[in-house]
């Protein structure tokens, strides 16, 4: 889901002779563009798309990499 981006509010006041606003006009009309086109079906970043064996493997070996680098560091410090 794309939520539209609010006007920011500020404390002072913006005068339109300032060379800023066009600047800042410009790039909300591209965000808002992009927006347009991307669509508002876009996949979420977090979607895990790997099976779940891979990650157990994954994270298997980095269980097996801390116990192995655990028993090297006490060997090292017994010494």
């Amino acid at each position: 889901m794309v939520v539209p981006m609010s006007e920011r509010d500020t404390d002072f006041p913006v005068s339109t002779e300032d060379s800023g606003l066009a600047d800042t006009s410009r790039s909300t009309a591209e965000f808002r563009a992009f927006v347009s086109r991307s669509g508002s079906e876009a996949e979420p970043p977090w979607r895990m798309r790997a099976p779940g064996r891979k990650v157990a493997l994954l994270a298997g070996i980095v269980v097996a990499a801390a116990i192995v680098l655990v028993v090297i560091a006490i060997a090292v410090l017994n010494v």
